[in-house]
């Protein structure tokens, strides 16, 4: 694993009065039961559920974070991975700047899914998206079946950084989340100082671009 950029900081926001100036979307896929839910929860409040249940079509928590001194809302989308709520997940790609593919290391079959999980963002994500290939559950070291080197060759093959993570005892989760919002906050920085340069640049959302709006989308 080679460590991103540490040119962006970021800090949570710890005050419950401060005001969000931005907006982020992340959304994270993967196989079912590969963890995604959990790894959330470990990111967010520091929190594991031993009886998590499979996530029925799509949930997201909200977190305020402050990188390079502008307050950002992360929103984090939990999605499904059952087959039979692909028509409802894949409505949650429009204005998505990061996504996090998860497979389980004990499971082969979610690691093989790696490339209909990258197929469908391609088809349904905007171009720009940043994307990070998490193999999660490494902490159950008897029942990996995914060597990290075939992981790794993998994530080369589709161009995307890996990180191996356990959300039961929080191995990499934070620096996982941190690398992709590092990647995605670069990649909107320079939309960030046209808005700067604006008199008016209250309330202004970066979840949307300019591709969107020549599609007409709404």
């Amino acid at each position: 694993y080679k460590k991103m950029s540490d040119e962006v900081v970021i800090e949570e926001a710890t005050s419950p009065d401060i005001k969000e100036e931005y907006k982020l979307k992340v959304v994270v896929v993967g196989d079912s039961g590969v963890g995604k839910t959990n790894l959330i929860k470990r990111f967010t409040s520091d929190k594991f559920n031993y009886d998590s249940k499979a996530t029925v079509g799509v949930e997201f928590i909200s977190k305020s974070y402050i990188i390079n001194k502008k307050v950002f809302k992360i929103e984090i989308w939990d999605t499904a991975g059952q087959e039979r709520y692909k028509a409802i997940t894949s409505a949650y790609y429009k204005g998505v700047k990061g996504c996090l593919i998860v497979y389980d290391t004990t499971s082969k079959s979610t690691f093989d899914n790696i490339d209909k999980w990258m197929s469908e963002i391609k088809e349904k994500a905007l171009t720009n998206i940043k994307v990070m290939i998490i193999g999660n559950k490494i902490d159950l070291k008897d029942k990996r079946i995914v060597p990290i080197e075939e992981a790794t060759t993998k994530a080369q093959e589709l161009q995307a950084p890996i990180m191996e993570t356990s959300a039961f005892d929080a191995t990499n989760v934070k620096e996982a989340f941190y690398d992709l919002i590092r990647e995605m906050y670069k990649e909107i920085k320079k939309n960030l100082d046209i808005i700067e340069e604006s008199e008016n640049n209250e309330g202004i959302q970066l979840d949307t671009n300019q591709e969107e709006k020549k599609k007409g989308c709404c």
